[in-house]
């Protein structure tokens, strides 16, 4: 077996953010691999308050577009129009997931453990880094999923640009109430 090490390190110096994708389907072993590196993520804050959802389904993908697009939208009317037409512009970016066969999405639940402890007491700097531990956690998951793809030769990107539908991505893929989406990260064949 190659030393560990340079393993990793092959892993993190030839991973790149894939934004095309062949459309051939992601084997489900392939995924439950994928995951399986991913559920072994370190966590902030002494408990696992994360967790992750898939897509492969293209109607879920269109919808989540079609929520992107409206939020960019109603974003873009309340801004000047040379900004508006570069904001649209820019979210084009935001979208290319719908091209990957497989999405994976962590998402972590809101834990105000503090505002429970201190009650009246508790600053909202505090509640701010109780949810800043909990996107710390969403980050460790995501490097760990790709890295897995990678290993396995396949491409993938994090994306976060997408959550500026945050809310409505959440009802789309029916994230349990008190939970947040981290990020989108399309995953497939490299092109």
């Amino acid at each position: 077996m190659e030393n560990p090490y340079l393993q990793l390190k092959h892993l993190s110096e030839t991973r790149k953010s894939c934004r095309k994708f062949k459309p051939d389907e992601i084997p489900q072993d392939i995924t439950d691999k994928i995951l399986s590196v991913a559920a072994n993520s370190p966590y902030a804050g002494g408990s696992r308050s994360w967790g992750v959802t898939t897509v492969k389904e293209t109607a879920v993908k269109e919808r989540l577009v079609l929520a992107i697009q409206e939020k960019v939208r109603a974003t873009a009317e309340s801004m000047e129009r040379e900004s508006a037409d570069l904001f649209v512009k820019y979210s084009q970016n935001f979208m290319f997931f719908r091209e990957a066969p497989l999405l994976i999405i962590p998402y972590f639940k809101v834990t105000p453990v503090m505002r429970s402890l201190l009650r009246e007491s508790v600053t909202e700097s505090l509640l701010q880094w109780e949810r800043d531990n909990s996107v710390k956690s969403i980050s460790c998951v995501s490097m760990l999923i790709l890295l897995a793809a990678e290993s396995l030769g396949l491409g993938a990107c994090y994306m976060t640009g997408p959550l500026i539908a945050e809310r409505e991505i959440s009802e789309i893929l029916n994230i349990p109430p008190g939970r947040e989406v981290g990020a989108i990260i399309p995953i497939g064949y490299k092109l």
